[in-house]
C-alpha cells in the first residue's frame, strides 16, 4: 500500500461540468444526483481513511528501520566490549604470569607490582589471593589482610582463600580472627580434617577442653593419627592430666615402637602422673635394648630421685659421671641426689657442696647451684652466705618466687627491714601474683611502724590467696593496733573458723578483748588454749596474766606475769603489767621498780612516765 494515490480531484471536475446544465435538467436529475453525490461523498471519506492508513504505514516503516540499525549497533558494541575484555584478560594474565615468575625467584615486591597491574585489568580473587601471600611474606600484615579479605569477599566459599587469610592473621598475632576463618571453613566443609586440626591447635591455649573434643572427633573419624595424638598429649600435660597424656604417648609408641624420644616422653608422663613403676619399666626396657643410652639412664636416675630412692639414683648418676666426664648437668644431678640425703645423713653436705660450687664455676649463669648452696648455708646457720646465694638466684631467675621468699625471710629474721622492703618491692613487680611476697612486704612495713602501708600490702596478699591464716592474723593485728576493731574482730573470727586452735590468733584476739574489757571470760579461755600450745611463751603468759588483771584477780595475774618474766625475753609491756599489778596490790615500791625497768626498755612510753610521776596507776 505504500505509494497509493488519491483520485478525488476527478470527481470534482465532473461535478463542475454537470453544474453547467440548465436549471430544468438540474431539477430533473436532483434526486438521482443527491443519491449519487451522497455515495461519492461516502467514498471520498473512505478514500481519506485509506490515505491516512497509508500514511501510518509509511510512518511505521521508519522506526522499524531504526530498531534494526540499533540492534546492529548494540551487537557491534557488545563484540567490541567482548574483544576489549579479552584483551584486558590477556593483559591481566600476562601480568599474573610475570608476577608468578617473580614469586618463583623470591622477588615478592616485584611480583606484587605485577599483580597490581593485573588487578586493574581483571579484579579476580585469585590475583588478590596471590598478592596477599606476598604481602605476608614481606611482613606487611595489614596489606596482606586487606588483599586476603577481598579474595574471600569475592569468593566466600573458597577454602584455600580462607586458609590463607587465617595464616595472615596468625602472622599478625591475631589468633581470634584466624579462629573465625577456620570456624567458617569447617562450616563450609564439615569433613575438612585440616580445618578442624588447625582450629583445635588454636583452641589449645584458650579452650583446651574444646581442642581435646575436636582432636577426639578427628581420631573417631579417621583413626589414629600421630600428630593428633601428640597434640592431645601436650594438652593433657598442660592441664596437669599426666595419666591421660601417658595414654596418648603410649599409643604413639605403639604406632612407632622404635622411637626412643617418644619412649622417654612416655616415661616422663608416667613419672609426673606418679606412676613410677610404669616409668621405670619403660626406661629399663630402653636400657635393655641399648645400655649406652645416656639419656635413658639419666631419666631413670631422675625417677629414682623423685621417689627419694637416693641410693639407686646415686648409683646411676655416679655411673653416668664416669662415662661422660665433667658434664655439668650430670654433676648437678649428682649434687641434687647428695642433697636429698642430707636430712638422713648430714655428712652428705660435704659431698654435695663442692659439686654445686664446681658447677657454679663451670656454668655461672645457671641459677640452680646457687639455689642449693643457699639451702645448705641456711642449714649451717650461715645467713649471710644464704642471703648472697638467694640474691644471686633472683638475679639469674627473677621469676623464681621461692628464691624471693627465702631472701625476704632472711631479711625479716635478721631485722633488715629496709632491705626487706627494697627486695619485696622488686619481687612484686617480677612475680606479681605471689601472695607470699606481698605478705613479707606488709610485715616489713609493720616492723618499721608504717602501718598505713602495711595494711594494703597485706590486703593484696589476702586477695591473691584468700583465707591464708597467717595473712589474716597479721592483717587483724595491724587493724587492731589502728583501733579499727570492727574489721580486726571480723578477721580474728574468720581465722578461728578456719583453725580454732591457732594459738597466735587465740592469743592476739584475747589480748585485744582484754584491752577493751570485752568478753573477758571468753578471752581467758582463748588465752589458756594458746598457753596449752606453747606453755613457755612469754607473750602468751602475759596475756593470761593481763586478763586476770582485768577480772580483778590480781594474785592470779601476778603468777602468770611472773612466769612470763621467768621464761625470759619478756617485753617492756610485761614489766609494765607487773608494775600495774603491784600497784593494785598496794606494793608501791615494787610497782615503781617494774615501771622503771619497763621505761628503760621503752623510753617512748609517755603513759608510763606519767604513772611514775604519780606513783600510781
Amino acid at each position: 500500500m505504500c505509494g497509493a494515490r488519491d483520485g478525488s480531484s476527478g470527481l470534482d471536475e465532473g461535478y463542475a461540468g454537470r453544474h453547467a446544465l440548465g436549471t430544468e435538467a438540474a431539477l430533473l436529475f436532483r434526486p438521482v444526483f443527491n443519491i449519487f453525490w451522497g455515495l461519492m461523498k461516502t467514498m471520498r471519506q473512505l478514500s481519506w481513511v485509506v490515505v491516512f492508513a497509508g500514511v501510518l504505514v509509511v510512518a511505521g516503516c521508519a522506526p522499524a528501520k531504526r530498531a534494526v540499525r540499533a540492534r546492529e549497533e548494540n551487537a557491534r558494541k557488545e563484540q567490541m566490549q567482548q574483544r576489549l575484555q579479552e584483551v584486558r584478560r590477556d593483559q591481566a594474565l600476562s601480568h599474573f604470569i610475570d608476577g608468578a615468575v617473580f614469586d618463583a625467584k623470591g622477588e615478592y615486591a616485584n611480583a606484587i607490582l605485577e599483580y597490581q597491574e593485573a588487578i586493574h585489568d581483571d579484579p579476580s580473587p585469585a590475583i588478590y589471593y596471590a598478592m596477599s601471600k606476598d604481602y605476608s611474606l614481606l611482613g606487611k600484615h595489614s596489606l596482606a589482610a586487606q588483599a586476603g579479605q577481598t579474595a574471600v569477599r569475592l569468593d566466600s566459599t573458597n577454602i584455600v582463600y580462607r586458609e590463607n587469610l587465617a595464616s595472615v592473621y596468625l602472622n599478625a598475632f591475631q589468633p581470634d580472627k584466624a579462629i573465625e576463618q577456620y570456624e567458617t571453613i569447617v562450616r563450609i566443609d564439615s569433613n575438612n580434617t585440616s580445618g578442624w586440626f588447625n582450629l583445635a591447635r588454636l583452641y589449645q591455649t584458650t579452650r583446651p577442653h574444646r581442642a581435646l573434643e575436636i582432636y577426639q572427633q578427628i581420631l573417631d573419624r579417621n583413626g589414629d593419627d600421630w600428630d593428633v595424638l601428640l597434640q592431645m598429649a601436650e594438652v593433657y600435660s598442660a592441664l596437669g592430666q599426666f595419666d591421660k597424656a601417658a595414654e596418648k604417648y603410649k599409643r604413639m609408641v605403639e604406632l612407632d615402637p622404635s622411637n626412643r624420644v617418644l619412649q622417654r616422653q612416655l616415661a616422663e608422663a608416667y613419672a609426673r602422673a606418679g606412676d613410677y613403676k610404669e616409668a621405670i619399666t619403660v626406661l629399663e626396657n630402653m636400657l635393655d635394648v641399648d645400655q649406652n643410652d645416656l639419656d635413658a639412664t639419666a631419666a631413670l636416675a631422675d625417677v629414682y630421685l623423685d621417689q627419694h630412692d637416693f641410693p639407686r639414683a646415686l648409683s646411676l648418676y655416679e655411673n653416668l659421671l664416669k662415662r661422660v666426664g665433667d658434664n655439668p648437668e650430670i654433676k648437678l644431678r649428682v649434687g641434687i641426689a647428695y642433697f636429698g640425703q642430707i636430712q638422713r645423713d648430714s655428712t652428705f653436705i660435704g659431698k654435695a657442696k663442692p659439686i654445686f660450687e664446681d658447677v657454679k664455676k663451670e656454668v655461672p649463669n645457671d641459677w640452680r647451684p646457687d639455689w642449693y648452696l643457699g639451702h645448705i648455708a641456711l642449714g649451717e646457720k650461715q645467713d649471710s652466705l644464704a642471703k648472697e646465694d638467694f640474691k644471686r638466684v633472683t638475679e639469674l631467675a627473677d621469676w623464681n618466687g621461692d628464691a624471693w621468699w627465702y631472701l625476704g625471710a632472711i631479711y625479716l629474721q635478721d631485722g633488715e627491714y629496709q632491705e626487706l622492703l627494697d627486695a619485696m618491692e622488686r619481687a612484686t613487680k617480677k612475680v606479681p601474683k605471689d601472695s607470699r611476697l606481698y605478705f613479707l612486704l606488709g610485715l616489713g612495713y609493720s616492723r618499721l611502724n608504717e602501718h598505713e602501708k602495711a595494711v594494703p600490702a597485706l590486703e593484696h596478699s589476702l586477695a591473691l590467696k584468700p583465707n591464708e591464716i597467717d595473712v589474716l592474723s597479721s592483717l587483724a593485728l595491724e587493724l587492731d593496733g589502728m583501733h579499727r576493731y570492727e574489721q580486726s574482730d571480723s578477721l580474728y573470727e574468720l581465722s578461728l573458723k578456719i583453725d580454732p586452735k591457732y594459738d597466735l590468733v587465740l592469743n592476739n584476739y584475747s589480748y585485744s578483748l582484754a584491752e577493751r574489757g570485752l568478753q573477758l571470760d571468753r578471752a581467758l579461755q582463748m588465752a589458756l588454749q594458746a598457753i596449752a600450745a606453747e606453755p613457755d611463751n612469754a607473750s602468751y603468759l602475759d596475756t593470761v596474766g593481763w586478763i586476770y588483771f582485768r577480772l580483778a584477780k590480781y594474785e592470779e595475774a601476778r603468777r602468770y606475769i611472773q612466769k612470763a618474766i621467768t621464761a625470759g625475753g619478756a617485753s617492756a609491756t610485761v614489766y609494765e603489767h607487773m608494775g600495774d599489778i603491784c600497784s593494785k596490790l598496794g606494793e608501791k615500791e615494787d610497782a615503781e621498780r617494774y615501771w622503771k625497768q619497763a621505761l628503760d626498755m621503752d623510753g617512748s612510753n609517755q603513759a608510763l612516765r606519767e604513772k611514775l610521776a604519780r606513783g600510781s596507776l
